[in-house]
């Protein structure tokens, strides 16, 4: 029998007792043992081996049993039973992930003797056991599925339409439901969240295969259904059960369309196995498997310009040197060698230690949101190379991650990030400063590739959405994107660009935009002469303001069938003169409107103005009349005008 008198550290301890403590009252979500002779016998057993409640081992009962009855594994029958009596399945590494010691005993009921076997292979009726209510069973199974926080530094980006050559494939097979660990889920919601969050790898450029995919029934070994929402925000990310045929599926889908230019990442958490030496296994769903010499030859066959594993199972090591072979480039990592077991994270166990904090070094931060700094030569991008030293150095368990790359110092340059020169900042938007709410306004930007490569533009509106990811344009040429405010308020406007392979430029300058309900313009006050005469020009002040000191134009009607079209603009609140005559004798009421630079009109401003007929005295004229009237009068003057 195999050492396994492995107590809990001290931290370990007064951590697991506290959370006891808090869930004292909690009920197991998987069958307990029945009280009575069933649980007797349970001790018993646990007595005999030297078992105590102190060791972080599950046990699981299963009986009575009758004669034929087998003890069965997925690999095969281990015992056949030759009396009547009971069955105890010990696991005796919980908190690593398979394929680990442990050991199926046979109790006579008869004799009350005891039949030990070691393995490394649970039951293939797992449910036909109970598990025994112990001290860890109770912590163990109160674990739950938790979602990693949003990094703060980032926002997904929505309705996005322009390519991304990055993909992922996320896979954990889990064997079967009750193999499955919340832990395996936790880890692929956890590596999801980082690739659209901080990454925005586009949602569907992601693969996901998890356990029995989307069927409803339970399939975790806490008694319930994988969440097929791995971040949260109502759509499905789940696609495939993880057994092989859809393994081979969406690899050959992704060979037959890739055209030797996207980036592929691959994910994956499990159970794993060896099969001697460097040969492993990755367990997959309904005790499916996956073998390296496989998962190599399906990888080779997609034709991508980089390709980066990160592996999680027990003995994941040996695929190592499957995947990692010329020409490249590639980087894989695993949790432990070809030789180990990988393991859950204490003291909570929610997550695999090893996936947990490469995650947190791309993430920036751990999924319980911790701020963390694995960018060791500080350039602003997490290469593959940092993320494996960062998670080694955290990485206290017993196990030994493996790092190897193709060619040499592939690792220092490759990350999640697109491999490609992005655009130039793109400039500030162009478009109206000020608008109305509901009204639409149309705002342009332009940018350049450095490669040539065609471009898409994002505008981001400032009241929480954006355009999606707008054309292809060619390098150069100016995007432009439409937006409607429904708030008052004031917006940054801003935009980026990515160009065909999702190479992202940093954001423009932002244009502020002010979103009012906007108001006219007062009536505008005319003030001039109340009379004049025909022909002679006259001078007329007008003066209004504008509630939201909008700059302002005038219109005046002269009312002799003559305007003066808009004039301005003029500031608000600042007296402009204007000048006018009229030809002909008359009435005439002078009329003006203002209006802002929404085009908000007031309503007429008036003024009055008579204009009478001019009475001109011509003195040659009246004298002629006057020697005409009276020809001997005047002489005098009559000689000095000539007649």
């Amino acid at each position: 029998m195999k050492n396994v008198n492995k107590s809990l550290s001290v931290l370990e301890a007064l951590i697991i007792a506290g959370v006891l403590l808090a869930a004292a009252c909690s009920t197991l979500t998987v069958a307990t043992l029945p009280k009575g002779e069933n649980e007797e016998i349970a001790q018993y057993i646990l007595n005999q081996l030297s078992y105590d409640d102190n060791l972080n081992i599950l046990c699981y009962l299963w009986g009575p049993v009758s004669i034929g009855d087998k003890i069965t594994t997925p690999k095969g029958p281990i015992f056949t039973i030759p009396c009547s009596g009971y069955v105890m399945y010990i696991d005796l590494y919980p908190t690593a992930n398979l394929f680990h010691p442990v050991q199926y005993v046979f109790f006579a009921e008869g004799t009350k003797t005891l039949q030990v076997f070691d393995t490394e292979n649970p039951p293939l009726n797992f449910y036909d056991y109970k598990i025994v209510d112990t001290t860890f069973s109770r912590f163990f199974f109160s674990i739950e599925n938790r979602r990693s926080t949003i990094s703060k530094n980032t926002t997904p980006d929505s309705d996005k339409t322009g390519r991304d050559s990055r993909w992922a494939v996320l896979m954990n097979g889990g064997y079967d439901s009750g193999n499955n660990h919340v832990r395996y889920w936790n880890d692929i919601s956890n590596i999801y969240i980082t690739l659209t969050s901080v990454y925005e790898f586009d949602d569907e450029n992601i693969i996901v295969l998890c356990s029995d995919g989307l069927n409803p029934a339970v399939d975790q070994s806490n008694g319930q259904n994988s969440d097929p929402d791995l971040d949260g925000d109502g759509d499905d990310d789940i696609m495939y059960s993880c057994v092989l045929s859809n393994v081979d599926m969406v690899f050959a889908g992704l060979a037959e369309n890739f055209t030797g230019n996207e980036k592929l990442f691959v994910f994956t958490t499990d159970h794993g196995n060896t099969a001697g030496g460097w040969d492993t296994i990755e367990n997959l769903w309904n005790y499916e498997e996956l073998t390296d010499a496989h998962f190599a030859e399906l990888l080779d066959a997609i034709p991508a310009a980089e390709k980066i594993c990160t592996l999680e199972p027990c003995f994941s090591g040996g695929f190592l040197d499957n995947v990692v072979v010329p020409p490249g480039p590639i980087v894989a990592s695993s949790a432990c060698r070809y030789d180990e077991y990988s393991w859950a994270m204490p003291p909570d166990y929610v997550y695999d230690t090893y996936v947990f904090h490469w995650t947190a070094a791309m993430k920036g931060e751990d999924a319980y949101g911790n701020p963390v700094d694995a960018d060791a030569n500080q350039d602003g991008i997490i290469t593959l190379d940092e993320a494996y030293t960062y998670a080694v150095d955290h990485d206290t368990d017993d196990e030994s991650p493996q790092y190897s790359e193709s060619p040499e110092g592939t690792g220092s340059y490759l990350s999640l990030k697109v491999t490609s020169n992005p655009p130039a900042q793109p400039t500030k938007p162009v478009g109206p400063t000020l608008g109305i709410w509901n009204i639409q306004y149309t705002y342009t930007s332009t940018t350049t590739e450095p490669d040539s490569e065609q471009i898409y533009y994002q505008f981001n509106w400032g009241d929480g959405s954006n355009s999606g990811w707008l054309g292809p344009y060619n390098s150069g040429q100016t995007g432009s994107g439409s937006h409607i405010w429904t708030v008052l308020g004031t917006y940054n406007v801003t935009v980026k660009a990515k160009d065909t392979w999702g190479a992202t430029s940093i954001r423009s300058e932002p244009l502020v935009v002010t979103i009012t309900d906007n108001t006219p313009p007062d009536i505008p006050q005319v003030t001039g002469p109340a009379e004049g005469k025909p022909g002679k020009p006259y001078l007329f002040n007008l003066l209004t303001v504008d509630a939201q000191n909008q700059d302002i134009y005038y219109f005046i009607d002269w009312g002799d069938n003559t305007t003066s079209e808009w004039l301005g603009p003029y500031i608000s609140g600042t007296e402009i003169h204007v000048t006018h005559s009229w030809a002909e004798q008359g009435t005439y009421l002078v009329k003006a409107k203002a209006k802002d630079i929404m085009d908000s009109e007031s309503d007429w401003g008036t003024l009055q103005i008579v204009v009478p007929t001019e009475y001109t005295f011509v003195f040659n004229v009246f004298f002629q009349h006057l020697l005409e009237k009276f020809p001997h009068m005047f002489p005098i003057l009559r000689h000095l005008m000539g007649y």
